[in-house]
């Protein structure tokens, strides 16, 4: 199936000066009333009317990029049909899972809490139910309004993600930043593939709303990653981050300007503002810029709404359930874990080939500045894990570590060699870079803990409980009956944190009630996850010594990452730096330490394979569908980690520049010269990035 288009695949770009501007009403929705003198820059697919069609999905199923539009995907998802017998089975599912796995049910109406925490209280339960008794005219807004409520518990381990809506990217030709430039924080042009040499200049509106609290309202309801409006702000801007496969620095678009999910809009509309050293006359634009639209799906087409929605529906489940140890399945939710918790989809070739093509050919002044500083050279490398030496601080190492999940064997041995290294070139102090990990494996946050504070008993290990609820207790029972099955809820996955040996009785029948905020419910005592502790004393200088360490982060450093971190600082009392966020305000270090994951898809299989009845049902449409199971405790804290704002902020908060955005190895060298004061170099500490505590 064809259609006609206007020059195929091909954007248009129109200049109107003031003198066309009364042709713009007819032209474009553009108001640029307001700045009658301004030059105003449209980008536009232009489209022809469309012949009658019987079918979206149909039309949607046989277009190829360039050819696909925002209005395409909409049509389509909102063609399938609302079925109340298909809404009921997920929200009864979702009620059950929630009411008797999901660790923070209580906790998540928590009201008023302290900075550096902004998150709504979110009662579940009620919430679903308000659900359930709206009408709704098709599946895919039903399906929005439960990803939406899910996300707003701002925990990436709380995931609601039906793949069958998620099949399409939608990217804007831009990268932007907030950056504070002369003491004031805007949104700014980090990279401008639209090729108008708009870098570096001030976004002041977006589809009239001021930017910066645009995106940051758009983060706040969308992203789902942290408690801290900061953090979200941080995922929802471009950011630059280290790639683990050459060791490279690249731009991530960020979470406001690449989704996987319909924008609420065909396009949108930036007012811009230039002024520097690249413009010696001030600019004004106004840009209406539509979503590039590219395909996630691996099956090409489909030939009607029917097609697309059975594209969306899980495989029937051969008879019988697999038996897999606890630990085959929870590697495989680990190894799933960093691309899920930023909510992240793999990008097909093409989508990678046409950004590469639409680089700026004309990079601004201070884009080219940053590029062309050094700061540090690498010394060694693993599998994820790179080793720096700073050039001007010869004696300050960098170890970049981008992710927990990791081979454990191999990285141990990466870890000795790196560390070694660093020693043997004169390296005394070390910054530990967890910017942008996303967590991984539980054991290695306890192992990296312990490399930097060996000890012989279990001070990096967490006073950890789940929920007791009926359903719980049963998959308990019946497991620990079993010889041959090793579930999730197996006691003799645990240990006594008081006899540090692994529970041979049901202790999920030793529940307590307790009320975190506003509903009373049933916990396990205290247990330990089992771990075997690593053996990692190598009498570095910075081993038993906090004053030696510092941890940069810009407080995605989430689940496992947050683990690690948390036991650094407020066991260890290592100093911590976060970047970026709101101006100002205070920033989390880490996000969502939430302790362990189970998916209903393993849940389930735990019902099957031990005879339970289960009071949920396999979710119709592929995707992710996910809770928190267990939560963590510092010493003593009746309060679980996950929402105890008094853990998180960051001892030093620094801003992002116009440089440090485009360079982080200059957070780096800013971060050594405050921490380690140099001699003959007083000043140092005052780098004006780093903000000033605010009096209590």
């Amino acid at each position: 199936m064809t259609r006609q288009r206007l020059g195929r695949g091909v954007k248009r770009i129109v200049l109107l000066t003031a003198a066309a501007v009364s042709l713009l009403a007819g032209f474009s929705s553009v108001d640029v009333s307001a700045a009658p003198t301004a030059l105003t820059g449209l980008i536009a697919h232009p489209r022809l009317k469309r012949q009658e069609r019987p079918d979206d999905c149909t039309v949607l199923g046989n277009l190829e990029e360039p050819d696909i539009y925002w209005q395409d995907v909409q049509r389509c998802y909102q063609s399938v049909p609302y079925k109340a017998a298909d809404a009921d089975a997920i929200l009864s599912t979702l009620y059950a899972y929630y009411r008797d796995y999901y660790i923070f049910i209580d906790s998540a109406m928590l009201e008023n809490q302290a900075k550096p925490f902004t998150n709504p209280p979110v009662d579940v339960l009620k919430e679903l139910d308000e659900i359930s008794r709206k009408r709704y005219k098709g599946d895919f807004e039903f399906q929005s309004d439960v990803e939406l409520l899910v996300n707003r518990l701002n925990d990436a381990h709380a995931n609601y993600m039906p793949s069958c809506y998620r099949h399409y990217l939608f990217q804007q030709p831009l990268d932007l930043y907030a950056p504070v430039v002369n003491g004031v924080q805007s949104i700014r042009i980090m990279n401008d593939r639209t090729e108008r040499g708009l870098e570096d200049c001030e976004i002041q509106k977006i589809n009239d709303k001021d930017a910066l609290e645009a995106i940051q309202q758009w983060a706040d309801l969308h992203s789902g990653y942290s408690k801290d409006a900061g953090v979200r702000l941080n995922k929802a801007l471009s950011q630059t981050t280290f790639n683990t496969v050459d060791k490279s620095w690249v731009v991530d678009m960020g979470q406001f300007l690449s989704r996987v999910t319909l924008p609420e809009s065909a396009e949108l509309v930036y007012q811009i503002h230039c002024t520097g050293p690249d413009y010696p006359q001030p600019r004004h634009e106004v840009l209406k810029v539509p979503w590039e639209v590219y395909r996630l799906m691996s099956w090409k087409d489909f030939g009607s709404t029917e097609e697309f929605l059975q594209r969306c529906y899980k495989d029937p489940k051969t008879e019988g359930a697999k038996k897999r140890s606890v630990k085959e399945r929870r590697m495989e939710d680990l190894n799933h874990q960093a691309s899920i918790s930023s909510s992240r989809e793999i990008l097909n070739p093409q989508v990678m080939a046409t950004r590469r093509r639409q680089e700026s050919s004309a990079p601004s002044l201070i884009k080219r500045q940053a590029e062309e500083i050094k700061v540090a050279n690498m010394v060694y490398n693993g599998t994820s894990t790179a080793f720096y030496q700073l050039i001007k601080r010869p004696t300050i190492g960098v170890v970049m570590i981008p992710t927990h999940s990791v081979n454990q064997t191999a990285e141990v041995q990466i870890l000795i060699d790196g560390f070694q290294k660093l020693y043997d070139i004169g390296v005394r102090n070390v910054i530990l870079d967890l910017s942008y990990n996303g967590g991984g494996y539980v054991n290695f946050a306890y192992d990296l803990v312990d490399w930097m504070f060996p000890n012989n008993t279990r001070t990096s290990v967490y006073h950890s409980d789940l929920r007791a609820s009926m359903s719980v207790k049963a998959l308990a029972r019946e497991d620990l009956a079993h010889e041959d099955y090793n579930g999730y809820f197996n006691p003799d996955s645990f240990s006594d944190p008081a006899t540090e040996e692994v529970f041979m009785t049901n202790f999920f029948l030793q529940d307590r009630v307790q009320k975190r905020a506003k509903r009373p419910t049933g916990y396990t005592p205290k247990v330990f996850m089992n771990h075997n502790l690593g053996s990692f004393e190598m009498e570095m200088p910075w081993q038993h010594d906090a004053e030696r360490i510092v941890v940069l982060t810009e407080g995605s450093c989430g689940s496992a990452c947050g683990m690690t971190l948390n036991r650094l600082k407020n066991r260890h009392n290592v100093k911590t730096y976060a970047v970026g966020g709101r101006q100002g305000e205070p920033l989390s270090m880490f996000s969502f330490p939430g302790a362990s994951v189970h998916p209903l898809d393993s849940l389930l299989e735990d019902f099957n394979a031990l005879g339970v009845d289960s009071p949920m049902q396999e979710m119709k449409y592929k995707g992710t569908y996910r809770v928190p199971v267990m939560e963590f405790f510092q010493e003593d804290d009746l309060m679980p980690i996950e929402y105890n704002p008094k853990l998180y902020a960051a001892d030093f908060h620094l801003d992002y520049t116009p440089l440090t955005a485009r360079n982080h190895e200059l957070l780096w060298e800013i971060i050594a010269n405050n921490h380690w004061k140099e001699e003959g170099n007083p000043g140092a500490e005052d780098d004006p990035s780093i903000e000033k505590p605010k009096a209590e």
